[in-house]
């Protein structure tokens, strides 16, 4: 009869362990997601005012009914930057990325629609020209520009926006 209480006692205190290991095991992957999660979302906050369109390369010309707009990048890697442009109510997104690849009526400034649009790296800033009427815009000119960068697979809130567009 003493063996028996001896190995219950045993029995109870590696039941005890164990239970503790599945514990911390359960409170860590919940703890792991969550620091997980907010470093992602951290990646957004610091990309505020790292993204920008340079205002005095944005600006739309009525003889070629075109707009032109101008996006600088600061210290900071951009997987893609998501840009809206508004006419008249009318909204239309182009999505400009890290690789080689063509954009329907976009052109880099001083190319050919057609040739390949590229993000500009990092500290670099690079023009662009989005041709409104080939967009199937009603109206011409554009009442709004924004950028809403992409990092880390995570679509960012706008981090710039141009509200009213000058003439060039």
């Amino acid at each position: 009869m003493k063996n028996k209480k001896g190995l219950s006692a045993i029995i109870a205190t590696l039941m005890l362990i164990l239970l503790t290991i599945v514990l911390v095991g359960i409170i860590w992957g919940v703890i792991s997601n969550m620091v997980k999660n907010n470093i992602e979302s951290t990646s957004c906050i610091d990309s505020l005012g790292k993204i920008n369109l340079n205002d005095r390369y944005t600006c739309y010309n009525a003889s070629s009914n075109e707009t032109q707009f101008s996006i600088n990048i600061e210290d900071i890697s951009v997987d893609k930057v998501l840009v809206g442009i508004s006419v008249a109510g009318q909204k239309r997104s182009l999505e400009i990325t890290n690789e080689n690849k063509v954009v329907s009526n976009l052109k880099p400034y001083g190319g050919s629609y057609g040739d390949v649009v590229i993000l500009p790296g990092k500290n670099e800033g690079m023009t662009y020209v989005y041709n409104i009427s080939g967009a199937g815009f009603s109206a011409q000119t554009p009442d709004s520009i924004e950028v809403a960068p992409v990092i880390n697979g995570n679509k960012c809130d706008s981090s710039d926006s141009v509200v009213e567009v000058s003439g060039c």
